[in-house]
C-alpha cells in the first residue's frame, strides 16, 4: 500500500511538475491566478485521474481512467479555491519579490497533481494481475442424461428440442 502511495505521488508530481514547469519556464507564465490557475488546478488534476492508476489503454480500463480524470477536474479545482485562502508567500528563484502560492504553477501543479495521483493509485487494487497468475480454469464433465451416453451428439439434441417443445 505504502509502494502505491509513492507510486501515485511519483506519478503525480511528474505530471504536475511537467506541466507547471512548461507553463513557468516554456511560456513564461510566471503568473497563474484566477481562471488560469484554477484552468490548469484542473487540468493537472484530470491528467493525473487519467494517468494514475490502471493503465487507460488496457482493455476496459478507458472507463474507469475517464471517470477518474472527471473527478478529477473538480477536485482540482476545489483544491485550488482552497489555496487561493491560504496567505502564504514564497520568494521563488529568478523571480523578484515574494508571490502567493497559489500564483505560481511550478508549485501549487504538482502538489494537486501530487495527492490526487496518490490517491488514485490508491483507489487501483490490481486485481487483474491475480487473474491472470491463477492459471486456466479447470472444467468438470456433468452426465445429466445417463440413457443417452451410448447416442450421437446430435440425436440428443434433437430430443431435447422436441421435449422443450
Amino acid at each position: 500500500m505504502v509502494k502505491r502511495l509513492g507510486f501515485g505521488l511519483l506519478k503525480g508530481l511528474l505530471i504536475g511538475g511537467g506541466i507547471g514547469a512548461g507553463l513557468q519556464y516554456g511560456l513564461h507564465w510566471t503568473n497563474a491566478s484566477g481562471l488560469l490557475g484554477f484552468l490548469l488546478a484542473m487540468g493537472v488534476a484530470g491528467t493525473a485521474g487519467v494517468f494514475a492508476g490502471k493503465a487507460p489503454w488496457k482493455e476496459g480500463a478507458w472507463i474507469e481512467a475517464t471517470l477518474k480524470g472527471l473527478v478529477g477536474v473538480g477536485l482540482g479545482a476545489l483544491a485550488y479555491w482552497g489555496l487561493t485562502y491560504v496567505p502564504f508567500e514564497v520568494p521563488f528563484p529568478g523571480l523578484t519579490g515574494s508571490h502567493a502560492l497559489a500564483s505560481l504553477p511550478v508549485v501549487f501543479a504538482p502538489a494537486i497533481a501530487g495527492v490526487y495521483g496518490s490517491l488514485v493509485e490508491l483507489d487501483n487494487t490490481g486485481d487483474d494481475d491475480d487473474e491472470k497468475k491463477s492459471g486456466p480454469k479447470a472444467r468438470v464433465a456433468v452426465d445429466d442424461d445417463d440413457e443417452a451416453a451410448g447416442e450421437p451428439a446430435a440425436k440428443r439434441r434433437k430430443k431435447k428440442r422436441r421435449r422443450q417443445a
